[in-house]
């Protein structure tokens, strides 16, 4: 298993490329002017907040199943091994599920179309990041191929590979 540093620089800066791109639309969520489009009632308000936190929650979740594998970067670590259980056996990408479900919990509370804009370019970063992402694991962890046929990318049975 490469360790991040073991990776071509080409790779490692695609990798940094991906983190920062994320970094810049999640800022930009979170600080765009708000109720520039819409005031959300107060129904909306709760199904923003119930995604907030149901996106918070499976983030901790994940984090805790993937150990010293966790890091920043896209590019697997030596410390890493393959996890597909606890929130790996629902989703392949269930961080970028949870920050998928807070950052549409933050546009419903925006009342803002760029903020919808935000989120929007944030969910096709995921897309393509978590294509380029699986090639690495692939590569990395014999049984990826495998995990990829049964457990979809972001929701359950969505994204199967095979």
């Amino acid at each position: 298993m490469p360790s991040t540093g073991e990776h071509a620089p080409s790779e490692q800066a695609i990798a940094w490329s991906f983190v920062a791109v994320q970094a810049l639309l999640l800022l930009a969520i979170i600080i765009l002017p708000r109720n520039t489009g819409w005031i959300p009632s107060d129904p909306a308000r709760t199904v923003a907040n119930v995604l907030f936190f149901t996106g918070v929650a499976l983030i901790v979740w994940a984090f805790l199943y993937l150990g010293r594998g966790l890091t920043p970067s896209p590019l697997p670590n030596s410390a890493g091994k393959l996890v597909v259980k606890g929130p790996y056996a629902i989703a392949r990408h269930p961080i970028y599920t949870g920050v998928i479900l807070l950052s549409i919990g933050i546009t419903i509370r925006s009342g803002s179309f760029l903020v919808i804009a935000a989120t929007f370019a944030l969910i096709v970063l995921f897309a393509v990041k978590a294509r380029w992402e699986e090639k690495h694991l692939a590569s990395t962890f014999p049984g990826y191929a495998d995990y990829m046929t049964g457990t979809g990318r972001f929701v359950p049975y969505v994204g199967l590979a095979g």
